[in-house]
């Protein structure tokens, strides 16, 4: 029911939009950007994974073979697996890294992974991406996000470590997206300190290629660029709980509190302030509290955070587009 009533506002937001309003607080909007299509989809497989609470999900390329990656922030545990065409989940495999990370609770909020077969995984409360081996053996370099006292981040960062990177998402050019999730929601780029912000469009997408790593010793990236999520969006969303590109470039988000994805304007413009949403794709309601994403074989997976291990956490969508 709660998923219907979200579709039904999301049809009403959309239709409001048609008539040419807009808030007076967001940036002047081009023709056309306030046309939001929004959908209900339906979840086809669902498939229990053995972590708890999971709160991310992410690919990575061993070879020939791509697999798919799940963590949860309650315990250093990393599970991997295949998806075939059509869906069905094979090959489900439980990783302890508690020797390299320790026992506690790992507060990991997302995972990536390359074309090399390496797993990145971003721990929320220390704002750092641990780089693990292709082997998972040893932890091979680390990324600081720090975030400048003048940042106009930095206040809400500091103040609410459950709010910061819950997204991850690699560039090609050795940049990384991380979502902030609320308070406010934003995207930001980080890099190498010194680099220009190059934004997000297709070509930039990582895909299978290997992320370009400083060969020696940790290092720090810097926020580059952020955009915001604009104030009717995150009254229609609420949150931001992932990110995600799918085959053909595309950026998408995982809403939480929204229970929906959304698909973003092909490109992030480095001169622009806000993050234009072009469809809203409610979820049903067995998906509930979403907080993992990931595409295979043009199909959206969303993971759920829940406690039972045994309990369907990995749901195949239908068709978004």
């Amino acid at each position: 029911m709660r998923s219907r009533l979200l579709f039904a506002t999301l049809l009403t937001t959309a239709c409001a939009a048609s008539t040419g309003r807009s808030d007076a607080d967001d940036d002047p909007v081009s023709v056309g950007e306030d046309e939001l299509r929004t959908s209900y989809v339906e979840s086809v497989s669902a498939t229990p994974l053995p972590i708890a609470e999971v709160s991310g999900l992410g690919r990575r390329r061993v070879g020939k073979t791509t697999t798919y990656l799940a963590v949860g922030d309650a315990s250093p545990t990393l599970v991997s697996f295949g998806i075939e065409p059509g869906g069905r989940v094979v090959g489900v495999r439980t990783h302890d890294l508690s020797r390299l990370f320790g026992e506690r609770a790992s507060q990991w909020e997302a995972v990536a992974g390359d074309g090399a077969g390496r797993v990145f995984v971003l721990a929320e409360s220390t704002s750092t991406i641990s780089v693990l081996a292709p082997d998972l053996a040893r932890v091979t370099h680390r990324l600081r996000l720090a975030i400048p006292k003048e940042h106009p981040l930095a206040s809400a960062w500091k103040a609410d470590a459950n709010s910061r990177g819950e997204g991850l998402v690699l560039l090609s050019n050795g940049h990384v997206l991380v979502a902030k999730e609320k308070r406010p929601s934003a995207v930001v780029e980080l890099g190498p300190k010194g680099s220009a912000a190059e934004g997000f469009r297709p070509e930039l997408a990582l895909g299978d290629g290997a992320f370009p790593l400083p060969k020696e010793g940790d290092s720090e990236l810097v926020p580059l660029k952020h955009w915001l999520l604009k104030d009717k969006d995150t009254r229609l969303i609420g949150d931001v709980s992932d990110l995600a590109v799918d085959a053909e470039g595309r950026l998408f988000l995982l809403s939480d509190q929204g229970r929906a994805v959304a698909r973003v304007e092909r490109v992030l413009d480095v001169d622009e302030s806000k993050i234009d949403l072009k469809a809203v794709y409610a979820l049903p309601p067995r998906v509930a509290k979403p907080e993992g994403l990931a595409f295979a074989h043009g199909q959206a997976f969303v993971a759920t955070d829940g406690k039972d291990v045994d309990a369907d956490a990995l749901f195949g969508l239908e068709p978004l587009d």
